[in-house]
């Protein structure tokens, strides 16, 4: 078969719930939420359950990878949104009728002015 985990991990945006994964009768998964696993990883007991010693070493394991999968997934999507850029600028320029110009201008004009700013404000506290 496979290998069953000791630990089941909720993605949310803000962390993760966790949850003990426990065999129970005819081979039936049980699984109990043991905490919750904050962004900054602080993890906080899930009512009257209370993770072990070696949970919680598992716990800040499986944090530290995903936090590192975060900031690879983060980079690739630069790398995709350029591509996209590069992409609609070239639709805008040979394929998109003047009304999906028009209906489409606003909303791209101002993500990008918003992300054009922060990109700013961002390389200029690098020079300070």
């Amino acid at each position: 078969m496979f290998d069953r985990p000791t630990l089941y991990f909720r993605r949310k945006d803000n962390g993760a719930a966790v949850y003990r994964i426990e065999a129970g009768e005819h081979a039936r998964l049980d699984m109990q939420q043991v905490a919750i696993l904050k962004q900054n990883g602080e993890v906080k007991p899930s009512g009257k359950q209370e993770p072990t010693a070696l949970e919680l070493t598992e716990i800040a394991e499986w944090h530290s990878a995903r936090k590192a999968e975060q900031k690879t997934r983060d980079a690739a999507r630069v790398d995709q949104l350029v591509g996209d850029m590069n992409a609609i600028a070239q639709w805008v320029q040979a394929n998109a009728n003047d009304k999906q110009v028009a209906q489409s201008s606003q909303p791209i004009l101002m993500a990008m002015h918003d992300l054009r700013s922060t990109l700013v404000r961002r390389l200029s506290d690098l020079g300070k």
